[in-house]
């Protein structure tokens, strides 16, 4: 349905696939049938246009999607479908397979942006066609409302968000203070357009704004892991801010204004990966054990030889599951990234790191100190990772895939892979911090503060 304006809440910008008569269409990650079909046909589309190119060659191969140079024909399909009128939930879910499509196929195009033009001095690029400069919310446009379209984010109400920052410091303002000038901090794209002033106004306003306690299994997804209800008593949760939760914040900051980012953040928050924000960080801890369980299902071999060396995932991949792999530049590759988790489940970030592994199992295998690679990761590349992550989700035991599927909000998990959480904030600092991207020393002073 079209979300009314009034004087407190204003449509989210360029509302997503315009919904009318049916209840808002929240975040539902796929199940791994429907994943696998989406991949196949982008692979066959793929493969049919490589063997129409080099007649007698065929290759079994997974070819990472390639993006396309038509960037604005694509952005047009795009908007094509959020310019489409939906009527029925069939409508709704038919949009919603046809964008998830293309983030799968290419993901989301980002316009070209010149830092030496002015914004209305034309450029050209390397193929010859006359850009503009886009300023950064413009550009990342079309990713601001397919994220908000995914997570089932409608409307913002700026009154609301005003309201939160006027309450002043909760009572976790001090940690929320102490961790956000290290956000991001190796990142300049990042540093230079995002101030610390906004990072700090978002958390601080989500502790005020998640003072009563949710649900932790959100309806679509007790659809989805077709769980049977549970009391609500259990399901009660009590946010607030955790380390990590800045890091988590920063895209947001990065995609889109700062009140559209709040409601964005604060809805993945709540229905994504309620478990990993808790205080013992019951998600991650439940994520590192299937990380392993995972890598062991995909590459037994190499799984063998980490753990003759006494390497868990806890050790080394705390930090990327906590925050959804954006402590892994650069940037931009996160936010491809993004598209998929967010099309698809955050769940698959956890094979999303053990495709990461396997790109460079040999090298792993063949260092006698792997924990040296392990902790400086090759750059991430998001269109080599999704397609490798997707023949994994393929190629998981059922059973294997449902835990993964539930573990970043259904505490059942945690009870099936007997997973004890005693100090979930000691395995933070024995994985290394996961905003420890620059020195650990002491906060400077923000201007004007005593």
């Amino acid at each position: 349905m079209r979300c009314s304006k009034s004087s407190d809440t204003t449509e989210a910008s360029g509302y997503p696939l315009q919904v009318t008569s049916v209840s808002v269409f929240n975040y539902i990650p796929l199940n791994i049938n429907a994943l696998i079909r989406m991949h196949k046909a982008t692979m066959e589309s793929q493969q049919g246009q490589q063997r129409h190119a080099n007649p007698g060659k065929r290759s079994d191969k997974i070819i990472p999607p390639a993006v396309s140079s038509q960037t604005e024909e694509c952005n047009d399909t795009i908007e094509s479908i959020f310019n489409t009128m939906n009527n029925t939930e069939k409508e709704v879910a038919e949009s919603l397979a046809k964008i998830r499509m293309l983030i799968l196929k290419e993901g989301i195009p980002v316009p070209l942006e010149s830092k030496q033009a002015s914004l209305h001095t034309p450029f050209t690029s390397p193929t010859g066609y006359q850009h503009y400069r886009i300023p950064r919310y413009e550009q990342q446009r079309l990713r601001s409302q397919t994220w908000k379209m995914l997570l089932g984010v409608y409307h913002v109400s700026f009154t609301e968000y005003a309201c939160l920052v006027k309450k002043g410091r909760s009572e976790v303002y001090d940690k929320v203070h102490d961790d956000t000038f290290r956000t991001l901090a190796t990142d300049r794209e990042f540093s230079t357009k995002v101030y610390e002033d906004s990072l700090i106004r978002v958390l601080n306003a989500f502790v005020w704004k998640e003072k009563e306690p949710t649900k932790k299994i959100h309806a679509s997804m007790q659809h989805f892991a077709e769980l049977p209800a549970r009391p609500s008593g259990k399901n009660s949760l009590q946010f607030t801010y955790v380390q990590g939760m800045n890091v988590l914040a920063a895209p947001f900051l990065y995609t889109m204004p700062e009140v559209e980012a709040f409601f964005t953040f604060s809805t993945m928050i709540r229905y994504c990966c309620p478990l990993y924000v808790q205080p013992l960080l019951q998600g991650v801890h439940c994520g590192v054990k299937l990380l392993d369980m995972c890598l062991q299902a995909a590459d037994p071999e190499l799984f063998g030889y980490l753990r003759g060396k006494n390497l868990t995932a806890e050790l080394y991949a705390f930090p990327s599951i906590l925050t959804l792999s954006a402590c892994t530049p650069p940037l931009d590759q996160i936010l491809q990234l993004w598209d998929f988790l967010f099309a698809f489940g955050v769940h698959l970030n956890v094979l999303c790191i053990v495709a990461r592994l396997m790109i460079i199992r040999i090298d792993l295998l063949q260092s006698p100190s792997p924990m040296k690679l392990l902790r400086t990761l090759p750059s991430l590349e998001a269109r080599v990772v999704i397609p490798l992550t997707v023949s994994l989700a393929r190629d998981l035991p059922p059973a294997l895939y449902k835990q993964l599927a539930r573990h970043p909000y259904d505490d059942c998990v945690a009870e099936e892979l007997d997973v004890r959480v005693g100090s979930g904030i000691n395995s933070l600092y024995m994985a290394g911090s996961v905003v420890a991207v620059a020195p650990p020393v002491m906060r400077p002073k923000i201007l004007g503060e005593k």
